[in-house]
């Protein structure tokens, strides 16, 4: 593969990005049909791929590409975790050229993974997540 980094799942490659998607403890309910939803309605999408041409690692992002950017699903493939790609992807939606201009980048994250997004730059903040079910 030429650029390991894509800006969009192609169709072909869904399924396999699914595989990925639903190893983690947050997405491991989710519907096939409805993550393929969520990521054409998602303003930025980010795939990387291993030298083999796997994915092994993809985030997105919904922004007003004003004022906030909200990151969702950083995932890493587990046998890649540790080398950087966390850190690379987030730098990438971070320096990303239709995000210049944005304020402020805010994402969810479980306690253990706090450290590892301070390291980044980002502060706890003061306001509470609240949500609706339907």
């Amino acid at each position: 593969m030429e650029d390991l980094w894509l800006e969009h799942v192609p169709e072909d490659r869904l399924k396999e990005l699914y595989d990925l998607y639903v190893q983690e403890w947050w997405t491991q309910s989710r519907q096939f049909d409805d993550v393929v939803k969520m990521i054409s309605h998602s303003d930025i999408v980010l795939t990387r791929y291993s030298e083999d041409g796997c994915i092994i690692a993809f985030a997105r992002v919904l922004t007003d590409f004003t004022f906030k950017a909200m990151i969702y699903d950083v995932i890493i493939a587990a046998d890649h975790r540790g080398s950087g790609l966390g850190q690379a992807i987030v730098e990438k939606i971070f320096n990303h050229p239709l995000l210049s201009t944005v304020k402020s980048f805010e994402l969810y994250c479980p306690e253990r993974l706090i450290p590892f997004y301070e390291k980044l730059d980002f502060k706890r903040g003061t306001s509470v997540i609240m949500s609706r079910k339907r």
